[in-house]
């Protein structure tokens, strides 16, 4: 029913087009039954539409405009099915006004289709897959040029490594996000990287621990190094751990022909950092703008090294509902920490929770959650941390968290949980700790 108009009215379009440029195209009879069963299925359409608009399913601006772009569409077409007939009663062809409701009406289909692209499949549909086409220019470097540490085991690092060590998230008391951090002392003692020694530098001895082992890098389930850059990192330690030390000083014929192999890698991780760098930073200015209009604060989130957002209520808390939750609903795959304390927010908001797939900490404190819709959040892989203190949370209910793939701690103070049921949740899923403290609201 939603595409079927789509294409009626494309089709009415190229008959009047090509009946204007070839008379033996031009059938009236074709046309007019065209352009009457446009005009039926876009209503049709429209009344569909109307139903799922008032019914919330869908909401936000989003939503509006793709709607009042339909009624546009549907009034368009109608007065030019009008136009049409009434021009056919008085034996003339169609005339400059029913060429302008029937361009207009073209118009308005391509805008709502692009709105209506946009609700179900994401702000970027179209642009993404553009960015693809026409990625952003990378600076080629002679191979000679490049330099060991900044081109090539830093990337290396990046890649592999500076997720879980980085100036936010020290795993293990090392850092790896820069030269100074590799060759500072940590908490430890030991540093990552000791210039003229693989064997003594902390990095070295980790990557090369037994798989099964608790302080290997990186840890069991993501990728480990490869042999040619496990090579190349032993040899740039080895001759001292510069930043200076270019490709074409190197005279070593063994590693340089594993940089040659490793160079289209090498070239690919690089383009991908410049890529998620520039769509970072473009999703950043959308945020910053949409939480501006609603009074919330969207920043980077310093404990995931700055890769997604956190949000914020400001005090005193706006009003902030399902249709101001909505407004963010392209970015939600950005967000790895939510904090709605003394927010509208309802069960039935957690559907939309839900599909914020890199979500770490979520704050519902002070909020009208019974739990009812907890089974929503049940397959957020990385949700860490949940904050329920001071909702009206049921005790059947928090059978729920029972589910959670990655859940450890869950803030209940202030609720009508019943102690025992806290106490036989904690003997049956030990590793979530039930804190009855109020916990933090930001």
């Amino acid at each position: 029913m939603l595409h079927f108009p789509i294409v009626l009215i494309l089709l009415t379009t190229t008959f009047v087009l090509v009946g204007r440029l070839n008379p033996y195209f031009e059938k009236p009879v074709i046309i007019r039954s065209l352009l009457g069963s446009s005009v039926l299925f876009t209503l049709a359409a429209i009344m569909a539409g109307y139903l799922l608009f008032i019914s919330d399913t869908y909401t936000g601006d989003l939503a509006k405009n793709h709607f009042y772009g339909a009624l546009i569409t549907g009034g368009g077409i109608t007065l030019s099915f009008i136009l049409y007939e009434w021009m056919s009663t008085k034996g003339r062809p169609p005339g400059l006004i029913f060429f302008l409701f029937l361009g207009l009406t073209n118009f308005s289909l391509a805008y709502t289709s692009h709105m209506g692209g946009s609700l179900t499949h994401g702000s970027d549909y179209l642009s993404e897959p553009l960015a693809s086409l026409f990625p952003p220019k990378m600076e080629q470097k002679n191979p000679e040029d490049m330099l060991l540490y900044d081109d090539i085991v830093a990337t290396v690092l990046e890649t592999k490594c500076v997720n879980c060590h980085n100036e936010n998230k020290s795993k293990g008391d090392l850092l790896l996000d820069s030269h100074k951090a590799l060759l500072a002392e940590g908490k430890s003692g030991q540093k990552a990287v000791v210039p003229g020694s693989p064997e003594g530098s902390e990095l070295m001895v980790r990557i090369q621990l037994p798989e099964e082992h608790d302080d290997r890098m990186p840890p069991e389930g993501k990728p480990g190094l490869t042999e040619n850059e496990l090579a190349v990192l032993t040899f740039w330690i080895e001759k001292g751990a510069s930043q200076e030390i270019k490709q074409g000083e190197i005279e070593d014929d063994v590693i340089l022909t594993k940089l040659e192999e490793m160079m289209p890698d090498i070239q690919q991780a690089q383009f991908k950092i410049l890529e998620e760098k520039a769509a970072f930073e473009a999703a950043q200015k959308e945020l910053e703008s949409i939480a501006s209009n609603l009074g919330v604060s969207v920043a980077p989130d310093r404990q995931m090294n700055e890769k997604y957002f956190e949000m914020k209520m400001k005090f005193p808390p706006p009003p902030f509902g399902t249709e101001e939750l909505q407004a963010f609903s392209p970015y939600f795959p950005y967000f790895s920490r939510i904090s709605l304390a003394s927010t509208n927010v309802s069960d039935d908001d957690l559907f939309y929770l839900a599909k914020m797939s890199q979500l770490r900490e979520l704050v519902l404190q002070k909020t009208a959650i019974s739990g009812e819709g907890l089974p929503y959040l049940k397959d957020l892989p990385y949700l860490e941390v949940l904050n329920l203190s001071f909702t009206p949370m049921e005790d059947a209910h928090l059978l729920h968290l029972l589910e959670f793939k990655s859940l450890k701690k869950v803030y209940l103070f202030g609720t009508p949980v019943k102690k025992e049921i806290v106490a036989a949740f904690q003997k049956h899923k030990p590793e979530i700790a039930i804190i009855l403290e109020e916990g933090p609201s930001n």
